[in-house]
Order: C-alpha cells, then structure tokens, then sequence
C-alpha cells in the first residue's frame, strides 16, 4: 500500500451490478492500498460529493465480515435512519481533519450495494491495474 492516499477520478468508481443504470448509487474506487466510497447522487468532486475512505485492508476486512454475517466491528456502519433511509458512517479515522461524513441511500441503493458485497464486485480482482 502507498502511504500517499490516490487521487481517484470519477472513471475509477464503479457500482453493483443490481443498481439499476440510470439510477442512484454507491459507487466504490479502490487503488493502490486505498478505497473510497461515494455517492453519485452528487456531482462528481462538487464541495458536497464527500467520501468515505479506507485502506484496502479495512475494506476488505468489511467485505469479508459483511459475507459472514458479521454487520458491526468493521470501518464501515451501516444504520437505520429515522426517515427509513440508510446512513454510510466510518468507524476509523478520515483522511482529513473533519469529521467523517455520513453518506445517505435508500433501501433499494443500500440492497444493490450489499448485493455487490455478495458477489464479490467490490473485491480487488474487479478492480484492474
């Protein structure tokens, strides 16, 4: 893993299979020991398009605990929100300063992501190099 966190360009994210083309989603880059998470509900490096970051062994240590069933302990929560949303929030430190952004789905954004998870779309052979 690089020590310098990469710059990731919109063409290295990449969603669930089971999210629908046109529709909102989880995207996921991961490059070079390091992967972050966004959501495209926002414009691409717009101040608001925040992001969840993770080195590649944390992410991967989520992966696996989310395929065994395991669904806390990990870099990334998953939680109900009051308004039957989902929230993204990390549980280990940013890259930055500020606090760790919470990034927010729906049901149907949170279950192709998870779909994803299952199918290993998100594991390091999908990404080349």
């Amino acid at each position: 893993m690089s020590d310098y966190r990469p710059t990731f360009e919109a063409h290295e994210f990449r969603k669930a299979t089971r999210s629908e083309p046109d529709k909102d989603c989880v995207r996921v880059a991961r490059r070079d020991g390091w992967v972050e998470l966004r959501d495209d509900k926002t414009t691409f490096d717009a101040p608001d398009d925040h992001r969840l970051v993770f080195t590649a062994e944390q992410f991967d240590t989520f992966l696996n605990g989310t395929r065994a069933g395991e669904t806390g302990g990990h870099c990334l929560e998953i939680t109900r929100r009051a308004d039957g949303g989902y929230a993204f929030l990390g549980t280990v430190a940013q890259a930055s300063d500020e606090p760790a952004p919470s990034l927010k789905f729906s049901e149907t954004e949170v279950a192709a992501f998870l779909d994803g998870v299952a199918q290993r779309e998100f594991d390091p052979p999908a990404y080349p190099t």
